[in-house]
């Protein structure tokens, strides 16, 4: 008999593929929220600050960078739960990717997915605030 060099142990089963998670904020403890740079798996990556999503304040607008693959009601709830705020509407926008060169080599740097997220009157969130 021959030595089975060529023959593979069984493959172990791959892993499905897992959901996008939203932070749900434990019942014990009071939060303020996630921080400025969110865990990984989850729906909502930072707060997106620029001078455009600073004018969205007045009307009571947030801006957040979240997950590519997160569907407005993702955001929702996310901002919802991790909040603990009520959420009127959500309006998402991909940036697309961008050329950038470093020296003489090219790159690209990845696009982004943004959420603008309304809430009830009267209520904030005062981490996504400059």
């Amino acid at each position: 008999m021959a030595f089975n060099l060529f023959n593979r142990s069984k493959k172990e089963p791959k892993a499905p593929k897992q959901e996008l998670q939203v932070q749900q904020a434990s019942k014990e403890e009071p939060t303020s929220g996630p921080s400025v740079t969110a865990p990984a798996g989850s729906v909502l990556k930072r707060y997106f600050i620029s001078e455009k999503s600073t004018r969205g304040f007045a009307a009571n607008q947030f801006t957040f960078e979240v997950d590519r693959r997160a569907t407005k009601t993702d955001v929702r709830d996310a901002v919802e739960r991790g909040y603990k705020v009520d959420v009127i509407s959500v309006n998402t926008i991909r940036l697309p990717a961008k050329k950038i060169m470093l020296g003489r080599h090219a790159g690209t740097k990845g696009g982004i997915k943004k959420a603008i997220v309304t809430l009830k009157e009267g209520q904030t969130i005062a981490q996504a605030q400059p």
